[in-house]
């Protein structure tokens, strides 16, 4: 899955045209992954399946959950969902190589093949989301969160319960990141391994349009 600061800077840019809360919209858009128990298979709906069978499943969100949008947070949730299921059927499609059997069973990397563990083939997916990741950090793409005032937008839902407290210091550890950046970690130079910085510039664009596609089919 994508990690934190891509669902933020997504959250954030797909909230420029919703305009709700952003700081509400943010928190719900790292939420699946921060529930009690962690259990993301359930927190994220997922049925189960391997590749991009298993990705999460926003229609089942939104059969359940459909009257919670107006509710930034739940709004953010769902976009949580979409943007796994983009970038993963993204990941799945172009990097992971299967076994006959549809399990992960090596990655392709920018100049050659490799077979390699599941362990392995799930390091290097996230390494590559986490590059960009830490690309959309340095370049301002994700902002800060306010104050913490979004907390009263939580709710518990079936799949996912809450710790307040955990969350509000999720929230400060998340601006901490932002205060701690400097005018030199613009300039620092990313190796990805499997793609390149201009075709996740694209992913991440496309994954902006589909959200904005499905949410306002979902209306």
């Amino acid at each position: 899955m994508p990690s934190h600061k891509i669902h933020m800077a997504i959250a954030k840019e797909v909230n420029n045209v919703l305009k709700l809360d952003l700081d509400s919209v943010m928190l719900g858009s790292i939420m699946p992954d921060l529930c009690i128990g962690r259990n993301h298979t359930v927190s994220h709906y997922q049925n189960g399946k391997l590749g991009v069978e298993g990705t999460a499943n926003p229609d089942l969100f939104i059969k359940k959950h459909k009257k919670d949008l107006k509710n930034p947070v739940m709004m953010g949730y769902l976009i949580h969902i979409l943007t796994d299921k983009f970038y993963n059927t993204y990941a799945f499609n172009n990097w992971f190589i299967y076994d006959k059997d549809g399990n992960d069973a090596g990655i392709h990397f920018k100049h050659c093949d490799k077979l390699l563990s599941p362990k392995k083939v799930k390091y290097y997916k996230q390494r590559e989301f986490g590059l960009y990741d830490k690309w959309l950090l340095n370049h301002g793409y994700v902002p800060k969160f306010k104050d913490f005032k979004c907390l009263d937008n939580v709710i518990n839902i079936e799949v996912a319960k809450y710790n307040k407290e955990d969350l509000k210091n999720y929230i400060i550890e998340a601006n901490n990141d932002i205060e701690k950046l400097s005018v030199f970690d613009k300039f620092k130079i990313y190796n990805f391994k499997l793609t390149t910085k201009r075709e996740l510039d694209k992913q991440y664009k496309l994954c902006i349009d589909y959200i904005l596609d499905y949410v306002n089919f979902s209306k």
